[in-house]
């Protein structure tokens, strides 16, 4: 193997040690901003956000400034006259929370009165730790008072916890950060891997979706029958672009086979990628058999051992990972068949390009199928480090190229949405640079 495919190959594993420790939304180092507009007229409204030492600080500063710049007055109560606050950044060994911040507090707990309010939010960190072990009484007594009198509860990533503590959230769906669950369903909620969710009066989210979150609270407060602008996004309302948005990365399957009638619906779906020419250089092997799978995932940590030990990262963290991967029911193994392309004297190279751009389309056409009938599935490029023995297992015949392998099956669970840029920072008007 040439230098020139073991540094792609080095890039690629690289990006993956970061998805090893946890979901691809946290491997990213920018928080939600979708760069739209929004019109949102909150003047004359009173939000409080409610803090306890050791809270997240993005979480707070973040969504309060959303409000604020759409007109409302922000007001910080707190345990105390001044708090700390934790900072998230992204360091070489993962994420850090070291760095601290003080912020004032507005008011106490103790002199809030509800009736200037529309809405109370709850950020998270050990926030809602700390003021249920300093001032649970009050807190809970403030939550339940506000309910009754029908103000927006809203809380994002631990913050939830408060809401349970107090009861508010029986019989409501309601999402959160993973260790709050228990709490949520122990209070008779239904908990849900969402990015937000709104039920009745409660507007519960996770990290780092600050952006929705500061959304879906003004679209409560402005609109308490629905019908808010992010409902009428064409990303909501129309069926294609809300599947595209929709689809995720699935990486953990159920054992549940995978209809045969779905499966070659997806591969119809891949045939109707556009190639150059024509041409349709795609081929596909599906792979069901879990021996020919176990094989290729030893090959494939076997091939990878000695880079992962020269990077300090023992395989017994590696290989669950993959094999959780290869544990999916079905793959499909996409290959780029140039035989069947007329290719021109000094376009070689072009026309191989053209080719597997090809594949590529018809994969995207895949995962977006897949979607559409209820499955999950993944994208897996880490495969092209054991290509040869892939082609040799599966009787590939030479000079037809392995481009990637999808998962295919039953999602084991709901993953959330890798944050995206904003298109502000990935779109140019005529030449590169002009915004």
């Amino acid at each position: 193997m040439g230098p020139k495919v073991c540094g792609g190959i080095a890039a690629i594993f690289c990006l993956m040690f970061v998805l090893i420790g946890g979901s691809a939304v946290y491997s990213q180092m920018w928080w939600e901003d979708s760069g739209e507009k929004h019109d949102y007229n909150l003047s004359g409204y009173r939000f409080l956000i409610v803090l306890g030492e050791d809270f997240d600080y993005q979480e707070t500063v973040v969504v309060k400034q959303f409000w604020e710049k759409w007109g409302a007055k922000v007001y910080i109560a707190g345990t105390g006259l001044e708090l700390t606050g934790h900072l998230w950044k992204r360091t070489e060994k993962g994420w850090d929370r070291s760095e601290t911040k003080r912020i004032q507090t507005d008011l106490l707990l103790s002199e809030v009165d509800l009736s200037t309010y529309q809405a109370i939010f709850f950020p998270g960190g050990n926030s809602p730790k700390s003021l249920l072990e300093t001032e649970g009484w009050r807190v809970i007594e403030l939550i339940q008072q506000a309910d009754k009198k029908g103000l927006v509860l809203a809380a994002i990533c631990h913050g939830p916890q408060v809401l349970a503590a107090a009861g508010v959230v029986k019989g409501r769906k309601v999402t959160g950060h993973h260790e709050v669950a228990a709490d949520l369903t122990g209070a008779g909620a239904e908990y849900v891997n969402q990015v937000c969710v709104v039920d009745e009066n409660t507007v519960t989210g996770n990290w780092p979706y600050f952006e929705t979150m500061a959304i879906q609270v003004a679209e409560r407060v402005l609109y308490p029958r629905g019908g808010g602008p992010s409902e009428k996004s064409p990303f909501e309302t129309d069926p294609v672009l809300k599947a595209i948005k929709e689809r995720r990365s699935v990486r953990g399957f159920q054992e549940r086979d995978v209809e045969e009638s779905k499966i070659e619906l997806i591969l119809k779906a891949a045939t109707w990628a556009p190639s150059a020419n024509n041409d349709q250089p795609w081929k596909f092997v599906v792979v069901k058999s879990k021996d020919t799978k176990q094989k290729i995932l030893n090959a494939f940590l076997d091939r990878m051992k000695d880079y992962y030990e020269g990077q300090g990262i023992p395989l017994d963290r590696v290989e669950p990972f993959w094999a959780g991967i290869w544990a999916a029911p079905v793959h499909i193994f996409a290959l780029c068949d140039t035989s069947v392309v007329e290719i021109e004297e000094g376009w070689e190279e072009t026309e191989t390009l053209w080719s597997a751009q090809g594949v590529s389309a018809a994969c995207q056409n895949m995962l977006l199928a897949a979607h559409a009938l209820g499955l999950g599935s993944v994208w897996t490029g880490g495969s092209l480090a054991v290509e040869d023995e892939i082609k040799s297992m599966l009787d590939v015949p030479e000079g037809v190229k392995l481009m990637t392998v999808i998962a295919v099956g039953y999602p084991a669970h709901e993953p959330l949405p890798p944050v995206r840029r904003p298109l502000s920072d990935v779109m140019f008007f005529e030449k590169w640079g002009n915004k």
